[in-house]
C-alpha cells in the first residue's frame, strides 16, 4: 500500500474522492471542498503540464466536486458557473478523446529547432493542455468567490471565458480531424522539416518497458562521440524524460507506426537497437536502413542468443563469445552480419588489481540481477542474498550492493533487496566499515565506478559478470536455477569463476577461493579475451566510433553474400556462413 501511494495518481485519486465525499457530507463548509480541487488541479497543472488526458479520473472527480459545492451554495442563481463547470467536467471526461485529435499529426521533439506559426503553436498539445489547466484552477476560484461578492458577475466572467476555451480548443479538434480526411497518415510537418535540417546520418530506435531507459543510457556517451548528427526516435512517452535528461542530442517521440515511414530524410541509411522491443520491427520493415542490434550487455542469458536477432542486418557483439553464443544454441546468423566490437562502456575500468591503501579492506562488489520477465530466465540470487552478505560481514570486507534497475518492478524481490540493505545498512553502523549500498550504490555511481572500487565481486548470470571479467580480478557468479554440472556448458563465461551451489551452502568455500587462494587467475585471461576481445581499454571507443560510422559510409545495397547467394542447385551440400 506504502508503495501505490507513492504514485501521484493515486494520492491525486484519493484526493479527488476525499473532494466529493466533502461537498457532499459538509453542506455549508464549503472551503474543504476548495482546498482540496485547488491542489488536485494545481498538481495536475505542475505535474502533467503538457499532457491533455493524464490524471483523468482525478480531474473529473474534483470538477464535479466543485460542480456540487457550487450548486448547493447557489443553485439555479449560479447558472452561467454550473454551465461552465459541466462543461469543464465534460471536457475531462472526454479527455482521451480529444488528446486522440490534437495528436493526429504532432510530434513532441526535444533539442530540434522546430518552426511553427503562432497558431500552430497555441493549438499544441501542450498548449492545450496548458490552457485547460489553467481553466481549471480558474474555475474553482470562481465558485469559491464569497456569496457577499458580485458572484454573478464572476460567473458571467467564467462562462465568457470557458466558452472562448472551449471554442479555441474545438477549432484545433476540427482542424486535425479535417486534415486526417485529407491526409492519409498526417506527419508533424515541422518536425518533418526540422529532422531535413538536421541532416542525419543514422537514427537510434528506442522502444520498451517502464524503467528500461538504463539500456539506452548506456550507449548515449559513446554515440556522441561518433561526431555526425543523429536522432534518437522515442516509441512510449514514459521512455521520453529519462533519455532527454541524459543527451543533447535531438529526439522525437514517435508513438504512430506509420509516421516511421514519412519522417526520416535520404540522408539516413542506418538504424541501432538497444534491445528487442516489440515495435522495433515496425522500422525494419523499412529495407532502406542497415539495421544494426547492440543490445544493452553481454552475458549468457537467453536473451544474448535470441532468434529475434536474426532480422537485423548487423550484430554488435562484444567478443567471440557472442558470436558463439548464437550457433551454439541453433541460431544460424552468417558471420558476415556480426561486429567484434568490446564493450566501449568498459574504457574507464581499472584492468588487474586495486591500487592498495593503507588500512583498506578487500572490498567486494555484489550485483545480483532481476527476476526476468518469465521464471525461466530468473537468475537472481536475491533469495539467497541474505546468506551471501552475511557471511561477507563475517570476513571483515566492505560491500558494495548494487541490484538491477529492474528489481523494484518486482514487489517480493525487492522486499529480499530491502532487507540485505538494512542488514548492511545495521552493519555499517555499528562497525563503521565504508559499505555502499542504496542510491548512493545504484544511482550516484555508475557500474564502472563500482568495478573500479571492488577487488572481487559476486555476480548473477547477467551482463554484469562479463564487464567484471575485463578487468581481471577474481569473481564468483551464483546458481540459483540449480544448473548443476550443466552450469559451464550453459553459461561457459563461468569458467573464470567460483561458483555458489543452488543454495550457496558452500559459501565459505567460495569466498575462500575468491578472496584468499584464486587458483583460476590464469585462466580469466583466456576466457576474458574470448568473451571481450584484446582490445584495450583506450582504443574500446575508438572501435565503436568507427563500427558506427561504417553503417553510412556507402549507400545501403542489400544483397544475398556468398554460397547463400546462389541458386538452390549450385549450392554446395554442406553450406557454411560466409567468413
Amino acid at each position: 500500500m506504502k508503495k501505490l501511494l507513492k504514485s501521484w495518481s493515486i494520492r491525486l485519486n484519493l484526493l479527488a474522492v476525499a473532494a466529493v465525499i466533502s461537498a457532499v457530507a459538509l453542506r455549508g463548509v464549503s472551503w474543504p471542498t476548495y482546498l482540496l480541487a485547488l491542489v488536485v488541479f494545481g498538481t495536475v497543472a505542475w505535474q502533467s503540464r503538457h499532457s491533455v488526458a493524464s490524471m483523468r479520473i482525478a480531474r473529473v472527480l474534483t470538477a464535479l466536486a466543485v460542480l456540487i459545492e457550487a450548486w448547493i451554495a447557489g443553485g439555479t442563481d449560479h447558472w452561467p458557473l454550473l454551465l461552465a463547470g459541466v462543461l469543464v467536467t465534460c471536457y475531462f471526461a472526454y479527455a482521451d478523446i480529444i488528446a486522440k485529435a490534437l495528436n493526429i499529426a504532432y510530434l513532441l521533439a526535444v533539442n530540434l529547432e522546430v518552426h511553427r506559426t503562432r497558431r500552430q503553436r497555441m493549438t499544441t498539445p501542450p498548449a492545450i493542455a496548458t490552457l485547460m489547466n489553467c481553466l481549471a484552477v480558474a474555475y474553482v476560484l470562481a465558485a469559491a468567490v464569497p456569496q457577499s461578492a458580485p458572484t454573478a458577475v464572476t460567473d458571467t466572467v467564467f462562462l465568457i471565458v470557458t466558452l472562448a476555451a472551449f471554442g479555441w480548443t474545438g477549432s484545433a479538434v476540427l482542424d486535425n480531424y479535417l486534415r486526417r480526411r485529407r491526409e492519409s497518415h498526417p506527419v508533424d510537418a515541422g518536425v518533418r522539416d526540422a529532422v531535413e535540417r538536421l541532416q542525419p546520418r543514422f537514427v537510434i530506435h528506442f522502444a520498451g518497458s517502464r524503467a528500461s531507459e538504463y539500456q539506452l543510457q548506456m550507449w548515449l556517451p559513446y554515440f556522441e562521440q561518433v561526431g555526425d548528427p543523429y536522432l534518437i526516435i522515442v516509441r512510449d512517452r514514459y521512455l521520453l524524460d529519462g533519455i532527454a535528461e541524459r543527451t543533447d542530442a535531438p529526439i522525437v517521440l514517435v508513438p504512430a507506426q506509420s509516421v516511421l515511414d514519412h519522417l526520416l530524410p535520404d540522408s539516413v541509411r542506418s538504424c541501432f537497437y538497444v534491445n528487442h522491443a516489440v515495435k522495433n520491427a515496425q522500422l525494419i520493415k523499412l529495407d532502406k536502413y542497415i539495421h544494426v542490434q547492440l543490445m544493452h550487455g553481454d552475458s549468457d542469458k537467453a536473451i544474448s542468443r535470441s532468434p529475434v536477432s536474426l532480422m537485423y542486418d548487423r550484430v554488435f557483439v562484444a567478443g567471440q563469445a557472442g558470436v558463439d553464443r548464437y550457433h551454439r544454441h541453433g541460431v544460424d546468423i552468417p558471420n558476415y552480419k556480426f561486429k567484434r566490437i568490446g564493450r566501449p562502456q568498459l574504457h574507464d575500468l581499472q584492468v588487474g588489481p586495486r591500487p592498495e591503501r593503507d588500512g583498506d579492506r578487500k572490498v567486494v562488489l555484489y550485483t545480483p540481477t532481476w527476476t526476468g520477465l518469465t521464471a525461466d530466465v530468473n537468475y537472481s540470487s536475491l533469495p539467497q542474498g541474505k546468506r551471501i552478505v552475511e557471511a561477507l560481514l563475517r570476513r571483515d570486507v566492505d560491500v558494495v550492493f548494487r541490484t538491477h534497475p529492474y528489481t523494484r518492478t518486482n514487489a517480493a524481490y525487492q522486499a529480499l533487496a530491502d532487507e540485505i540493505k538494512e542488514l548492511i545498512a545495521a552493519d555499517a553502523a555499528g562497525t563503521g566499515r565504508a559499505h555502499l549500498w542504496g542510491d548512493k550504490a545504484e544511482s550516484e555511481v555508475t557500474l564502472s565506478e563500482c568495478i573500479n572500487a571492488a577487488d572481487v565481486a559476486i555476480s548473477d548470470i547477467s551482463g554484469t559478470a562479463s564487464d567484471w571479467l575485463y578487468c581481471g580480478r577474481p569473481f564468483a557468479m551464483t546458481d540459483p536455477k540449480d544448473f548443476g554440472p550443466d552450469y559451464l556448458a550453459e553459461f561457459p563465461l563461468a569458467k573464470a569463476a567460483y561458483l555458489f551451489d543452488a543454495e550457496a551452502d558452500n559459501v565459505e568455500e567460495v569466498l575462500d577461493e575468491l578472496l584468499e587462494t584464486d587458483p583460476k587467475a590464469g585462466l580469466r585471461a583466456e576466457v576474458r579475451e574470448y568473451y571481450l576481445g584484446d582490445i584495450r581499454p583506450e582504443d574500446l571507443v575508438g572501435v565503436f566510433v568507427d563500427e558506427v560510422k561504417a553503417t553510412y559510409a556507402e549507400p545501403v545495397r542489400k544483397a544475398a553474400t556468398g554460397e547463400s547467394a546462389l541458386p538452390a542447385a549450385e549450392r554446395p551440400e554442406t553450406v557454411r556462413s560466409p567468413a
